[in-house]
């Protein structure tokens, strides 16, 4: 009988040993990110901003050639940036940095 009461204590140490070694781990001890984090993560990526630069015709697509980053994006809405071709504009949309593209919901001339 001491026997297994001692089996069943060293096993309950051991677990909670395990446990607060990985505290962002499920019970299989595969880490996970905190919920709060994915959150915020979907958040940023859906995140409407504005870009400002110029647009230009590359090969048969149109891209924006952003200022600030010194970087050059795909735009999904391609039909709208041929109206602004080698033109300073304001572009605002969502960066897909997965896709390097912008997805387009506007786009304005600026001085």
């Amino acid at each position: 009988m001491k026997r297994i009461a001692l089996t069943v204590a060293a096993l309950t140490l051991l677990g909670a040993a395990v446990l607060s070694a990985a505290p962002n781990a499920n019970p299989l001890g595969v880490p996970q990110e905190p919920l709060s984090a994915l959150q915020n993560q979907s958040k940023t990526q859906d995140q409407v901003q504005t870009f400002t630069g110029m647009i230009m015709k590359t090969g048969d697509q149109f891209v924006f050639s952003d200022e600030a980053t010194k970087s050059a994006y795909q735009l999904d809405d391609q039909k709208t940036a041929s109206k602004f071709d080698g033109k300073r504009v304001k572009v605002t949309g969502t960066l897909d940095a997965a896709n390097n593209t912008i997805r387009v919901q506007s786009i304005q001339a600026t001085a």
